[in-house]
């Protein structure tokens, strides 16, 4: 990951950074709605274990986080415009934006020097574009739906010059007639939560 971490700004990762979260923390903070991109471990703990001791009601999802990161990956995406069979739950959105640092700077100027794929923007855009992608669905699950349609992705530079990118996904949140049990499960599990 190598980033900053947007709670307390220290560096996370590589030799001399702070630890990166694991991920049945990470799945927990996600199921919270208290993850952000590039936490790091000490804070997303602090923000789990405030936001349960301040919404006892919530620490079901915690029990039950990875249901929910599953049925996110399996969630149906798609571009195409949504089916007339399927009902409508309203739009959903997921975005992530996340800084590129020097060093991406650095290597990515030399491979524009030499005309060459810039792999390092390209890893990181992919990172946050899979993190929208899935901070939309879980949104889509809590709408009760199992399928995002009419899917739009985009990719801008969050800052002028200063190396921040933001990726954002919105699509239609869509109830089809055949849902998958992990869904369903997930499903349930934040209904129960609110």
């Amino acid at each position: 990951m190598a980033g900053i971490c947007p709670i307390c700004g220290e560096k996370v990762g590589g030799f001399t950074g702070k630890a990166e979260p694991f991920q049945k923390l990470l799945d927990e903070g996600q199921a919270l709605g208290v993850y952000k991109y590039g936490i790091c471990l000490d804070c997303l703990k602090s923000i789990v274990e405030k936001t349960r001791q301040e919404h006892p009601e919530k620490s079901i999802i915690t029990q039950e986080a990875s249901p929910i990161s599953s049925a996110t990956e399996k969630m149906f995406s798609s571009p195409s415009p949504v089916p007339a069979a399927e009902e409508d739950r309203g739009l959903v959105t997921g975005y992530c934006i996340l800084g590129t640092g020097p060093l991406t700077s650095l290597f990515s100027a030399v491979t524009d020097t030499f005309g060459m794929k810039s792999n390092a923007y390209l890893e990181k855009a992919r990172a946050a574009e899979k993190e929208a992608l899935s901070m939309m669905k879980l949104e889509a699950l809590k709408l009760g739906a199992d399928a995002v349609y009419c899917v739009r992705i985009n990719l801008t530079e969050a800052t002028s010059g200063n190396g921040m990118l933001m990726v954002s996904a919105s699509g239609a949140a869509v109830k089809t007639t055949a849902q998958a049990s992990e869904i369903v499960k997930a499903i349930e599990i934040l209904d129960g939560s609110k």
